[in-house]
């Protein structure tokens, strides 16, 4: 439901071979059943409860975000921190921190 909400919202499908099907899927302009009649879908041009909208404020704490994990990856003392998985993740979405 989170997928089909963010492709009516930002046009943004994920491109995860693991569901490469629901994205289709989405893409095909699907709606799940169950999917909430307040959020965005075909002839529905509404933002879902609780949206905020893009602001310096959000833009900082996205900033603030990436220097946490910038440093957790470098952070040796973090045992069990998946570096792998998540620099896997970062490469995938052509993510700089």
């Amino acid at each position: 439901m989170l997928r089909t909400c963010a492709f009516h919202l930002y046009d943004w499908a994920c491109e995860h071979p693991d569901v490469q099907e629901q994205t289709k899927e989405v893409r095909s302009g699907v709606v799940p059943k169950g999917y909430p009649t307040v959020w965005r879908a075909p002839g529905r041009r509404v933002l879902p409860p609780g949206t905020a909208p893009f602001s310096p404020r959000v833009a900082q704490a996205i900033a603030t975000r990436k220097e946490q994990l910038r440093r957790m990856l470098n952070d040796r003392t973090l045992t069990n921190f998946p570096r792998k998985e998540a620099k896997d993740v970062l490469k995938f979405w052509k993510i700089q921190l």
